[in-house]
């Protein structure tokens, strides 16, 4: 795997492709991890057919349909590059008889404008199929019969004003690469592709393809007619993803394999070039290409098959998914994307730089600011990890001892006081900038504890748009705080005054707090009360969401888990509605490194609320994190 560790990104697709496959009743599938000297992974899953049930392999054969216009675009440039034909060239050059009708105008100055490169383009004004041998025709033919019964058809728009996909295109520039060559066009790419590449077992005959472990297409549990297709130069390839993987690499390496330049680097280039613009719009077809963000792809789909290739070459990396199943909803394009995804958040992942352990400690804790999220810094297998109340994790990767980078580019800066302790960290990325200021950490020498925080210490309610909501003053470690959900240590300021870290004033009298300039009055709750009330006030359910949910974080922190579980059952028993905070205490459980009590309450909402990703993805983690 060189020096990139691909594992966590392997487990996480076998995984992913069990579960689609038997979601989506596949029969089989075929799948490559690719860099641009290796093949980093490959594997396969299920069966060639449901009769046999022999085991797919990385070395089975498919059907890639229309992935074979990558191959046929490859091989003209190959060709192209050996100075035998060039993109601009006429169709009519290397044959003279092609005839077509049109209603654009005069015929022969239409097909004067048929070349190459509108054929790779798809810009040539062509229909989709042929008369004969097409998608909807199982009758054996030829592939010269097949090219012949295009003489005569019909354009569908003028040459070079519009893009419409079209296999002819294709076909036609096989047949003249193969008249080139005066050999089958099977032997061309042989010739020209698979024999500098490597490739000995593909093949576009399928009396050939047979010999070997080979992939029946599907449409459910029916097996779809095995035929030889004269489409070669649309889609007429046998291949397993073992050997497309080494075509890939030549595209990964553009245009070159084994030192040795098989596409010139001006004509590599115009493969990728957009070839259409139509109101200052750029088409994402390129010649044999489709352009997608920052990847480049090309599928399949007919005869039971769906396959795709997705590839980087700015990242030197693709994936091939092959799947002998037609009915599914383009699981090969999601799973090709996602593999694609992490192979990328691998591959770019920050360098890190080694720093004591000892060091990076005194950086932990928790940083907080108003209406910013309160970031939880943990040291974990020697890195610091941020996780938010949200449920999101980010690794920070070390660039030196006060200074980390995360996988998406934003910049972390610890700064500390006079005495070399955590004072705040800056968050920074090219859309925001924040400075959180350090709150508290679990490492922190037991506090004053002082006798006179006994009176203020209890459960503090407060008036907000005519609900109430609810906080806590409570000593922690021997620190006064003030709570709901999260904790926020409070320093003293003077007698009966604090701050919180983030400059927020606290003032104690009587039983009345002011905090920020609002009026928290001490109070007494009847949680039996509290929860008939929010059984017999159903229109009311949104505005008890929040409440409900501070009570939550007041019972953990004061009583523990199983109060504060058992409590917010209650409240789901009163209206089913609550269940939401399930989510809510999980992630924030979560966020405190309180991992095992953060599953009850995903293990418990999955349950009631199935088929829930988000939850699913959250268990998913935590079980990891368990092991």
């Amino acid at each position: 795997m060189g020096s990139i560790d691909y594992s966590s990104v392997i487990e996480t697709l076998q995984k992913k492709i069990k579960e689609i496959m038997e979601k989506e009743e596949i029969c089989g599938l075929a799948i490559a991890l690719v860099d641009k000297n290796d093949i980093i992974w490959s594997e396969g899953f299920g069966f060639t057919d449901y009769k046999t049930k022999e085991k797919i392999t990385a070395d089975t054969l498919f059907s890639t349909q229309s992935m074979g216009k990558t191959i046929t675009a490859t091989c003209f440039m190959i060709m192209a590059s050996k100075g035998m034909i060039s993109l601009d060239d006429q169709l009519r050059k290397f044959y003279p008889e092609f005839d077509i009708n049109t209603k654009f105008g005069d015929k022969n100055k239409e097909i004067e404008k048929i070349t190459f490169r509108r054929m790779l383009g798809h810009q040539a004004g062509f229909t989709h199929e042929a008369p004969v041998g097409n998608n909807f025709d199982d009758n054996p033919c030829t592939m010269k019969e097949h090219i012949e019964s295009i003489n005569g058809t019909w354009l569908r728009s003028e040459v070079g004003t519009e893009l419409a996909y079209s296999n002819l295109g294709y076909d036609l520039t096989a047949y003249v690469l193969s008249k080139i060559k005066k050999k089958s066009y099977s032997e061309v790419v042989k010739e020209e592709l698979f024999k500098p590449l490597g490739i000995k077992v593909a093949t576009l005959d399928i009396t050939e393809a047979l010999e070997h472990s080979f992939a029946r297409g599907h449409t459910g549990e029916f097996e779809r007619p095995t035929v030889q297709v004269p489409m070669l130069g649309a889609g007429g390839v046998y291949i397993s993803v073992n050997e497309q993987a080494k075509f890939a690499m030549l595209h990964l390496n553009n245009g070159k394999i084994n030192g040795k330049q098989l596409i010139s680097k001006e004509l590599y280039e115009e493969m990728y070039k957009p070839q259409f613009e139509e109101e200052g719009i750029k088409s994402p077809f390129g010649l044999g290409i489709y352009k997608e963000d920052e990847a480049f792809s090309h599928g399949g789909g007919g005869y039971g098959y769906l396959t795709q290739q997705t590839w980087m070459p700015k990242n030197e990396i693709a994936v091939i998914v092959f799947t002998n199943s037609m009915h599914h909803k383009s699981e090969q394009v999601k799973i090709g994307r996602k593999a694609l995804e992490l192979m990328h958040k691998e591959k770019t992942k920050p360098k890190v730089i080694k720093i004591e352990s000892k060091k990076l400690k005194k950086l932990t804790g928790t940083y907080y600011r108003q209406r910013v999220n309160m970031q939880n810094i943990v040291l974990e297998e020697n890195k610091l990890v941020c996780y938010d109340e949200y449920g999101k994790k980010t690794i920070l990767y070390t660039q030196d001892e006060l200074e980390f980078l995360t996988e998406t580019g934003s910049k972390i800066t610890f700064e500390l006081d006079e005495h070399q302790k955590a004072k705040y960290l800056k968050w920074k990325n090219e859309k925001y900038f924040f400075k959180v200021k350090y709150n508290d950490s679990l490492d922190e020498q037991f506090g004053p504890n002082e006798k006179e925080w006994e009176k203020c210490v209890g459960i503090y309610q407060y008036l907000m748009y005519g609900t109430y909501y609810y906080a806590a003053l409570g000593v922690f470690n021997g620190y006064l705080y003030y709570y709901n959900t999260t904790k926020m240590k409070l320093e003293k300021h003077a007698e009966n005054h604090y701050f919180t870290a983030d400059g927020e004033s606290l003032e104690f009298k009587n039983n009345e707090v002011r905090f920020g300039n609002v009026s928290y009055t001490k109070i007494d709750l009847n949680f039996d009360d509290l929860l008939a009330e929010y059984k017999s006030n159903e229109h009311k359910k949104h505005t008890y969401k929040r409440p409900i949910m501070s009570l939550v974080g007041i019972l953990y922190w004061k009583n523990g888990f199983k109060e504060a579980y058992e409590f917010l059952l209650k409240t789901i028993e009163a209206n089913d509605f609550f269940k939401i905070n399930l989510m809510t205490f999980g992630n924030l459980l979560y966020f405190y490194r309180d991992i095992k009590n953060a599953k009850i309450c995903f293990e418990k909402l999955n349950a009631i609320d199935e088929n829930n990703e988000k939850v699913e993805e959250m268990l998913e983690r935590i079980d990891k994190e368990l092991k």
